[in-house]
């Protein structure tokens, strides 16, 4: 049983299937629900630094979508949210590892084998360097 579960969410179709998918786990677990967007800054926000005034900006607007996708779920979740810089898996397994998640949702964009070969892929990443267990989710997945 997972008690506290990080969420990947960018806002894109497979975000929300994770969303949904991480909601009704913790829900039916009572497990913390932590939701993570990476702005992609060239270094960690994690660590406390002066930002540039683009970087203020994707800070805001991934605020915005963190706090949009929380007020649609059950308030009874007491979701959190963590905007962070730097290469998104990166970010997220940093913010994982010190929230001590012990499940990271992400959802997957369904890139092709070629796409993927040549861009990479967030939940590949993820799947591959997580200290916790990672449950990738395609989009049109039923919750």
């Amino acid at each position: 049983m997972y008690r506290n579960i990080l969420v990947a969410y960018d806002g894109s179709e497979g975000a929300e299937a994770a969303l949904g998918q991480a909601a009704e786990l913790a829900r039916g677990s009572g497990a913390a629900l932590t939701l993570v967007q990476s702005t992609e800054h060239s270094e960690d926000s994690i660590v406390g630094r002066a930002r540039r005034p683009h970087e203020e900006h994707a800070d805001g607007r991934a605020r915005q979508s963190l706090d949009h996708a929380i007020a649609s779920l059950d308030p009874e979740l007491g979701a959190s949210p963590w905007v962070v810089g730097g290469p998104p898996a990166r970010s997220i397994i940093a913010v994982a590892d010190e929230i001590r998640a012990d499940l990271i949702v992400t959802g997957s964009r369904g890139l092709g084998r070629l796409a993927r070969a040549m861009l990479g892929s967030t939940s590949s990443e993820l799947a591959g360097n997580a200290g916790c267990d990672v449950l990738v989710v395609h989009p049109g997945t039923n919750s």
